[in-house]
């Protein structure tokens, strides 16, 4: 013998969803099959400009000084006097 159900209880979720409901699952199945996609993206975009846009010689610029800031204009060839 069944128990009846109270108007309290929940209801079972297959219950009330028929095949005209299945639409509401279809941002979920977006984002399950998009994610995975857009990480894999990501990762690889970014390793691909690590590896070709990154400085990795071991011949360094050497030190800037406190007057190399300060360009010495170039001397005229000719003198006027």
């Amino acid at each position: 013998m069944a128990a009846k159900r109270d108007s309290t209880d929940l209801a079972d979720p297959g219950e009330s969803l028929g095949r005209s409901d299945f639409w509401l699952f279809a941002p979920l199945i977006a984002i399950v099959v998009a994610m995975p996609l857009a990480l894999v993206a990501l990762t690889s975009a970014g390793l691909w400009f690590a590896a070709h846009h990154s400085d990795l010689s071991v011949q360094r610029r050497g030190a800037d000084t406190f007057a190399s800031r300060w360009v010495e204009p170039p001397k005229p060839e000719v003198f006027i006097r």
